[in-house]
């Protein structure tokens, strides 16, 4: 099973998410569940609660009450705390060889086996910021992440469609078993691969190809890092310079590239044989809806008698966005509906979209590569009857995140909830089926992509 980034850029960050806001939250560091009172236990722990927890304990107790508070699944102290052990216990960190007491703050009782990993350690503030990764990363989905201060500054990057890095769209695939969700932490079968270079961009200047993987950074093998490890190790300030093991027909090598500000083409826009009017959209980033907006403005003006909507590999974003840009081709009625442990959330269509006339026929194109945001636009308008779905199906992410601040300037991306088509049916794991079943190659240029879309539509009965 394949993970995707959550932009065709820059190695970029975050698998195929549905992020619910682009805002952050400060939340407070106590803790719910039962603590324990002060108490000394040993000569070199002491044990408080965590309205009493030190700076390098507040980031634990900040985490652990936002997945009691807000996690979609329910989640056991057991696992949480295992994770976290396993993580500090198989972490390079130096050993504490000083024997300094700490004061160890506890969000639970069965914390304690993890003050015992933390206090083994000679810096506390690192062993806990291991410990938070490890939780996250190992007992909660793939699709949640916590994130240090840098990778969020990446993230934000992303969604502002400019980012600084190499310019090629990775994904993660899991090699064990193809039924298993995707895969975030690099191991010898959760392998990361690029998918494509973007023009121009110094990752095709330096001969990545598709099919490659990055097996090290800068001579650190990626095994045992998260997804957002390496990517926010790839990406950097443009002018700096990243060296890449990459992996090819079973030989290594390395690759030293210059890293470069790049502006992401989320939307690429033609009329294509003077009657089709062709428009892609890679990402769902803060300013892709009134990208699309623009561009279905100046193809309706251009008289165009259908609209291709080309959503293949495109592995998600805002969710804010996605429901404008079903709101662009809906006049009424509802985006999606969401599903969390506190109710049901409905979506409805915003304002005045431009190509609302059911007299214009849409087509929207999709494949294993379209992901979260784009099964959220392609299953509304499938549903509505407003578009015919022509592809592969799509890749089944049914989740939404929400990025949580963090005191220490990071966040914590965590799935709050289940995502589902107006009419209720969830898609997770199985994806939006097409109308028409349609293969495209990955290589085809835009107007012949454009064409057999039309004509697969044609077919069907769905455009005269």
């Amino acid at each position: 099973m394949r993970r995707l980034s959550a932009l065709a850029a820059v190695v970029a960050l975050v698998v195929a998410a549905c992020t619910a806001s682009t805002t952050t939250t400060t939340r407070a560091a106590s803790a719910a569940g039962t603590t324990p009172a002060a108490e000394t236990t040993a000569e070199t722990t002491r044990f408080v609660t965590c309205d009493e927890a030190s700076a390098d304990f507040t980031l634990l107790c900040e985490v652990y009450q936002l997945i009691h508070d807000e996690y979609v699944n329910p989640v056991s102290d057991t696992e949480l705390v295992e994770a976290a052990v396993s993580a500090v216990a198989t972490a390079d960190l130096e050993a504490d060889t000083a024997g300094e007491p700490i004061v160890c703050a506890l969000p639970t009782p069965d914390f304690r086996p993890l003050c015992d990993a933390v206090d083994a350690v000679a810096d506390t503030g690192a062993a806990v910021e291991v410990a938070v990764r490890g939780m996250v990363s190992d007992a909660l989905d793939p699709f949640s992440a916590y994130l240090d201060p840098a990778t969020l500054t990446l993230e934000r990057e992303e969604q502002s469609g400019t980012v600084q890095g190499i310019g090629a769209l990775v994904i993660t695939e899991d090699r064990s078993d193809p039924q298993r969700p995707p895969c975030g932490i690099m191991s010898s079968t959760c392998r990361l691969v690029i998918v494509s270079t973007l023009e121009a961009s110094p990752a095709e200047a330096a001969g990545l190809a598709s099919g490659d993987e990055i097996v090290a950074v800068d001579g650190e093998p990626i095994d045992g890092w998260s997804f957002e490890e390496v990517t926010s190790r790839v990406r950097g300030p443009a002018g700096t310079s990243v060296t890449l093991t990459i992996l090819r027909d079973g030989s290594t090598f390395d690759v030293t590239i210059v890293r470069e500000a790049i502006e992401l083409p989320v939307v690429d826009s033609r009329v294509v044989d003077g009657t089709i009017g062709y428009l892609r959209l890679r990402v769902f980033t803060d300013n892709s809806s009134e990208l699309v907006h623009g561009a279905l403005e100046e193809l309706i003006g251009a008289g165009v008698d259908v609209v291709v909507f080309d959503l293949r590999g495109n592995p998600g974003g805002v969710l804010d966005a996605a429901v404008d840009v079903t709101s662009e081709f809906l006049g009424e009625g509802l985006v999606l509906r969401t599903a969390s442990p506190e109710g049901e959330v409905t979506y409805e269509v915003r304002g005045e979209g431009v190509a609302t006339d059911p007299s214009l026929p849409v087509v929207v194109v999709v494949d294993r590569g379209s992901a979260s945001a784009s099964e959220v636009v392609s299953g509304a308008l499938q549903e509505a009857g407003r578009a015919i779905v022509v592809g592969e199906p799509t890749f089944g992410k049914n989740t939404v995140q929400r990025r949580f601040g963090l005191s220490n300037g990071g966040a914590l991306k965590l799935t709050i909830a289940r995502w589902m088509t107006p009419g209720g049916h969830d898609f997770g794991g199985v994806g939006i089926i097409p109308d028409v079943a349609l293969e495209i190659p990955g290589d085809l240029e835009p107007d012949e992509v454009a064409r057999r879309a039309v004509e697969a539509a044609r077919q069907a009965g769905f455009i005269p």
